[in-house]
């Protein structure tokens, strides 16, 4: 043989190219032919006319006049000729077992007529009857409809699942081009710091040769860590459109499947096709789904999850090289990730998207506003300080919000008054104009939200007060006061801490002032001064305990093994806490109660204005009570710093029973 002379293995034959034979589709049709074939038949062996019992007519003039005919279906075959269907009764004058159906063919006649009509069988006359095929359109061709749609789904999913359960291991990565993206930094507002962090990876994308000559490495992984709306996805979209690479996208949850090692085949899969397409971005939406701690539990473990895992680690920093192909990630949970996952050499680095501070959240609105009918007259300054805590999905739906009702209201823009509604419907709920409240539980609300205004107004530590309003909103809050910091702030002193406990009391203490009794609707305000009158004495070191610490929660609670109380903390020290937590909520309730009572007049003054008018504002609480007016915000300075602003306190609408002159909350 040649091939052995020459000290060659012998070549294997080359498949044909081409499409694939159709012998096994034509199989499978076939088979399918056959099967329906087979169905027909037995259903009309079953069904069909073989099981009626055919009479001539004499038998069946005598089974009338016996009165064993139930029902009588006449088809014209002929001028005088008809076709008779029907159903038996029961046993014929011979006592014999009648069967169920029967077929006849009659000559009609005046005799069988007037036997017809003697009879006590139900006459019909059917003339669109066919017969055989008749039967075969109403009882037959249903079916074969229905296997028909069957088959043609099945096919169609082997298609799409490309013929084989093999394709289950393929990654559902999809490949997005750079100019279908069509997202841009100019596009992303607020998130500046994150924009200059991220930018070195579309630079390196654009020119990796720049980096190479000085010896750089791009960092093989990039973790895109925010809370939820705070634009990660927009992110990864822009840095692939401003590199102009393909884009691959999927899901942390497309790689766990019911099969064992189809996430593990998928991650493999989804690395071949990135190095096919180098440079490239692979970007893992919710990579928390594949990437939590695999140090969670007691013992060992081999689930799916865990061996998906395994494989990403591998491909991200293995034995084999990736050049130019980089990962982006994002979560909001980045405390249950892998450490493997987040050492350098796989996501070397987190990009923080936090939420945007005044200038940025105003950045935001005017990017959003560009897509809106907005009148000139508005001031996006108000809304940017009187919503701390927004992301840009929550901005987003403001404006969204504040178009809606523009429209209902038919207006052909957007003025600042359904800003501010939809910038309140989006923190606090919407209006509940309908909800029907009497009189005492208004005049109650009234007091409340007024003791709240009020202390808010005669402590200089408080946050300034923007409008007070005694409509409902929500599901449980009866009455408002909305609150508009001056600056942003990163943290809060001891006196803004006890000045944020007094105001939250001042609706309580307003209700035992002047009604000598309290309500539920304090119930939110109680818990959230105790949230902060706790975090002063365990965590901020703002009480006579000192600097301490109380609580570690180093160990996972389902591990502790020592003789300590679930928090760490010992009988003695609790005690200690509490007393010095009833010791800060009482000096606030002292306080505000102090303030109401020396100003009670300017109490009644702004009860009276909210049952008028129900909302007021800042400026007509100030012309009320002769103060000086506040800043406004076109005179302000906005400052650069993020807000820490708690919300506007919700009243619960369950009030106990009172005496008549006692009010509403």
């Amino acid at each position: 043989m040649n091939n052995k002379d020459n000290g060659k293995m012998p070549e294997r034959p080359v498949p044909p190219s081409g499409p694939r034979p159709p012998h096994r589709s034509r199989a499978g049709l076939v088979w399918l032919l056959i099967f329906i074939m087979i169905g027909s038949m037995l259903l009309f062996k079953t069904f069909g006319p073989e099981q009626q019992k055919e009479l001539n007519q004499t038998e069946f003039e005598r089974r009338l006049e016996s009165n064993n005919v139930k029902t009588i279906n006449m088809i014209a075959e002929g001028d005088d000729i008809f076709r008779i269907e029907g159903e038996m009764r029961g046993a014929d004058s011979k006592n014999e077992s009648a069967p169920d159906y029967y077929i006849t063919r009659v000559v009609m006649s005046d005799s069988l007529q007037n036997a017809m009509r003697k009879s006590e069988a139900k006459i019909t006359v059917d003339s669109n009857n066919s017969g055989f095929w008749g039967f075969i359109l109403t009882s037959i061709l249903p079916i074969l409809i229905i296997i028909a749609v069957i088959y043609f789904i099945s096919m169609r999913q082997m298609r799409m699942n490309g013929h084989g359960a093999m394709d289950f291991g393929k990654s559902k990565a999809r490949m997005i081009p750079p100019d279908e993206l069509n997202v841009h930094f100019s596009d992303i507002a607020g998130a500046d710091e994150a924009k200059e962090e991220i930018s070195e990876i579309v630079e390196f994308l654009r020119d990796p040769l720049r980096f190479q000559l000085v010896g750089g490495r791009i960092p093989k992984g990039c973790l895109l860590v925010g809370d939820p709306g705070t634009g990660k996805t927009l992110m990864a979209k822009a840095v692939a459109c401003e590199a102009g690479v393909p884009f691959f996208s999927i899901s942390g949850s497309d790689f766990v499947e019911m099969f064992v090692g189809v996430g593990a085949s998928r991650v493999r899969d989804m690395f071949e096709q990135a190095r096919k397409n180098t440079p490239c971005l692979i970007f893992i939406d919710e990579i928390d789904a594949v990437g939590r701690s695999r140090f969670s539990g007691w013992g060992g473990g081999h689930d799916e999850r865990e061996q998906t895992l395994n494989a990403m680690l591998v491909e991200m920093d293995g034995l084999e090289s990736r050049n130019g192909v980089i990962v982006l990630a994002a979560t909001n949970r980045p405390d249950v990730l892998d450490p493997a996952l987040l050492r350098p050499g796989r996501f070397d680095r987190q990009v923080v998207m936090d939420l945007p501070d005044i200038n940025g959240r105003r950045q935001i609105l005017d990017v959003h506003v560009k897509k809106i009918k907005v009148s000139s007259s508005i001031n996006l300054d108000v809304i940017a300080r009187t919503t701390p805590g927004f992301s840009g999905a929550d901005l987003a739906n403001l404006c969204n919000e504040a178009a809606l009702l523009a429209a209902r209201r038919n207006k052909e823009e957007i003025t600042q008054s359904e800003l501010e509604e939809a910038r309140d419907k989006v923190s606090y709920g919407t209006e509940r104009r309908s909800r029907k409240i009497n009189d005492r539980e208004r005049k109650l609300t009234a007091y409340h939200e007024a003791g709240h205004t009020l202390v808010a107004l005669h402590n200089e530590y408080c946050v300034p007060v923007h409008k007070v309003t005694i409509i409902p909103r929500g599901q449980s809050a009866l009455g408002a006061t909305f609150m508009m910091p001056k600056e942003d702030t990163y943290t809060k002193s001891k006196l803004e801490l006890k000045a944020m406990m007094a105001m939250s009391l001042g609706g309580r203490a307003a209700e035992e002032i002047v009604f000598g009794d309290i309500t539920t609707g304090a119930a939110a305000d109680i818990q959230h001064l105790t949230d902060i009158a706790r975090k002063m004495v365990c965590q901020f070191g703002m009480s006579r305990l000192g600097p301490v610490k109380m609580g570690d929660f180093t160990n996972h609670p389902h591990m502790r093994i020592d003789g300590l109380p679930p928090d760490g903390i010992s009988n003695e020290t609790e005690r200690e806490i509490d007393l010095e937590v009833r010791t800060l909520v009482n000096e606030a309730y002292e306080s505000a109660k102090n303030c109401l009572t020396e100003h009670r007049d300017q109490l009644e003054k702004i009860t009276q204005a909210l049952l008028e008018k129900e909302t007021i504002s800042i400026d007509e609480i100030n012309e009320l009570l002769g103060l000086a007016p506040a800043v406004s915000a076109d005179t302000a300075e906005v400052s650069v710093t993020l807000t820490v602003e708690e919300t506007p306190e919700a009243e619960k609408p369950e009030l106990p029973a009172a005496d008549g002159e006692n009010a509403d909350s």
